[in-house]
């Protein structure tokens, strides 16, 4: 019901009387007052004027399932949203969900995480309600060896809708990295489920760091605050994500995953730069030249030969002769 609240105030053209509320919803006037009460303690600043009525005046910066849908329009990312205050890690939250047979595209979001996770055992600092961290489910039909694909796609996906709420430029680095300016914007993490080569369901989780401040993050680390010099509206910058990422990962399904590649390239922080990648099978120091089909990173090292990498911690060398990163 406060939902359906809140969208005849936001549809309202200024003021909308108690009394047309409460025939239009079935309920006294009473009610109204009391959910209008509910929604005041939840964060909405609502005027409320004898003979005029109620009007929003400001919504809370509060991950609030039905705000997140409202006006999405998505076909399958955030059909179900699942919305916590404070988590472990949403990646573990979809993961259980995605073993219980969840839709595909079900969000899981939450304000905090406890020990939220990156790539290699890394934590992902997540500041109360300064970020979006988030996880969903996903059911692709693609073999176990494109499934780097996803990382790619949702890093494209990200990039292409911070750039378009922020005018910012973000750069993508190798493999799951956002960047602004040299400093880590966000961070991608894929995990699947997958019985006899047959993939039952991937997650993917994404931690990208809106209004933090700068003592609020490692080093190394920036937020759309910092980098915009201003605050954003968490709801706004969380649907313009879900928006990219179901038209990208529609493209994949569509097997168009050549534009997914061209889009990646343009927004690359790490072709045609000299590397230095580590992975369990040792370091390798060299040429950034390529991605191969699938998405792997090929490397061309200073004796000629091209190796191929799916996965590593990669730094930017900026001195070949020393090769400090």
């Amino acid at each position: 019901m406060q939902e359906r609240i809140i969208q005849f105030l936001k549809e309202s053209d200024g003021y909308i009387s108690g009394e047309e509320m409460s025939q239009r919803l079935k309920m006294s006037r009473a009610a109204i007052w009391k959910h209008m009460q509910e929604l005041r303690s939840q964060g909405y600043e609502i005027a409320a004027v004898p003979h005029l009525g109620y009007q929003l005046v400001t919504c809370p910066d509060k991950l609030l399932g039905y705000e997140i849908q409202s006006g999405l329009n998505t076909k399958v990312l955030g059909k179900k949203i699942v919305v916590l205050d404070t988590v472990t890690s949403t990646m573990d939250e979809a993961f259980r969900l995605g073993m219980e047979q969840c839709p595909e595209g079900t969000v899981v979001v939450a304000e905090a995480q406890s020990k939220g996770r990156g790539r290699l055992g890394r934590v992902w600092a997540s500041p109360k309600a300064r970020g979006l961290y988030f996880s969903f489910v996903l059911r692709p039909s693609l073999p176990l060896n494109q499934l780097s694909q996803l990382t790619l796609m949702s890093a494209v996906a990200l990039a292409e809708a911070i750039e378009g709420i922020s005018d910012l430029r973000p750069l993508i680095k190798w493999p799951n990295d956002i960047l602004l300016e040299n400093r880590k914007l966000a961070g991608i993490l894929t995990e699947l489920r997958a019985e006899s080569d047959q993939v039952k369901f991937v997650v993917v989780g994404i931690g990208l760091n809106v209004n933090a401040s700068p003592h609020q993050l490692p080093s190394g680390s920036s937020s759309l605050k910092i980098a915009a010099g201003r605050t954003f509206e968490r709801v706004q910058v969380f649907q313009a994500i879900l928006r990219s990422l179901e038209k990208w990962y529609s493209k994949l399904l569509h097997h168009d995953f050549a534009q997914v590649m061209e889009e990646w390239k343009k927004r690359s922080a790490t072709l045609n730069k000299r590397i230095r990648i580590t992975d369990p099978a040792g370091i390798i120091e060299g040429q950034a030249i390529d991605l191969d089909e699938d998405g792997a990173l090929l490397i061309r090292k200073d004796n000629g030969l091209i190796v191929k990498k799916t996965a590593g911690d990669v730094l930017i060398c900026h001195s070949r002769e020393s090769g400090n990163p």
